[in-house]
Order: structure tokens, then C-alpha cells, then sequence
């Protein structure tokens, strides 16, 4: 059976939201994105639709080649099975094709600060987003539910191994070409 690679990249943008988190929570990392085509991306995540707004937001396309280079983050990969890696696919492929319908939560992020876990149909923060697709699909078991995950908490998920840690720029250089 062949063997699949997903990465998961962990952000702190220095947006006004994640300078907020960032003071908040102390963690190194306040934004968590999927991405199933390579370390370059394309990522998907619960985050502003518009560069300059916060709100609206909701189910996204990111690229790491729009980002501001000087971005602190870690870049994790995970190996997964061709049968994980197309349920997968096929559910981020569902969810973007009907990504209209999906809203950020506002609530559901400040409900995890507090630790009290918030579900909401069609609502979703960027790291509740990751891990349940993660879990819901098979390729990882997690420590507690998606709803109360963190960014930061997804560093320590079992066989996810760094890729990269530092700059964003760093992630261009070591894959250009």
C-alpha cells in the first residue's frame, strides 16, 4: 500500500487576532493550517477571507508565497495511508466545494481558552478544523477533543515530524526548485 504525506503548518502572523492569542496563551504558534499537495501548499484553514479584515471568516485556501516571509513557523509532516490520504482529499475537497456554508468561530476559540468545549454545526477554528479532519479521516488518534485544541497542541501529536521550524522564508528556500 502506498504511503502518503499531509503537512500541517503552524503560523503566528502578527495579525492584531494573533497577537491576541499569542498574548493570551504564551504559545509559539496561534494559526494551524492543512495541507495535502506538498510543503508549499496549497493550506486549508478556518481564517480572514480578506487580507485587511478580520471578520468575515471562515473554510480558506492559504499560500505560503502570500505570507509576509519573516512569519515564524513550524512546518510538520505526517505519513498516512493512501486510504487516509483519500478520505482526506475527498473530505477537504467536500468541505472547500461548500465552503460558503462554513463559518469561522469566534466563540468555539474562546470557549477553548477557557478549556469548555464549544460544537457548533458549520463552525469551526483553525486548529479544531485540522484536528478533526485529521482524526475524523484516521490519520491520528487525539488527546482530547478537536473542540479543545490549540495550535500549539497540535506540535505534540504522535508521528507528525518537523519539516521545518523558524522562518516562513525558510520553507521557500528549502523547497524552491
Amino acid at each position: 500500500m502506498s504511503e502518503y504525506t499531509i503537512y500541517i503548518l503552524l503560523t503566528r502572523s502578527g495579525t492584531w487576532f494573533s497577537r491576541l492569542i499569542h498574548l493570551a496563551t504564551q504559545d509559539n504558534y496561534t494559526h494551524a493550517s492543512i495541507g495535502l499537495d506538498g510543503p508549499r501548499g496549497p493550506f486549508y484553514s478556518f481564517a480572514r477571507k480578506y487580507r485587511y479584515l478580520a471578520l468575515p471568516a471562515g473554510l480558506v485556501e492559504e499560500h505560503v508565497t502570500v505570507y509576509r516571509r519573516t512569519v515564524p513557523c513550524c512546518l510538520y509532516a505526517l505519513k498516512v495511508t493512501e486510504d487516509t490520504y483519500m478520505r482526506l482529499r475527498q473530505q477537504l475537497n467536500t468541505m472547500y466545494a461548500h465552503r460558503e456554508s462554513y463559518h469561522y468561530s469566534v466563540l468555539g476559540a474562546l470557549a477553548c481558552y477557557f478549556h469548555l468545549p464549544l460544537q457548533r454545526s458549520c463552525h469551526y477554528f483553525c486548529s479544531q478544523f485540522v484536528a478533526g479532519l485529521l482524526e475524523e479521516c484516521g490519520a491520528v488518534e487525539l488527546p482530547k477533543p478537536p473542540t479543545l485544541l490549540r495550535p500549539a497542541d497540535l506540535c505534540h501529536l504522535e508521528d507528525l515530524y518537523p519539516v521545518h521550524q523558524g522562518l516562513l522564508e525558510g520553507i521557500l528556500t528549502q523547497t524552491a526548485g
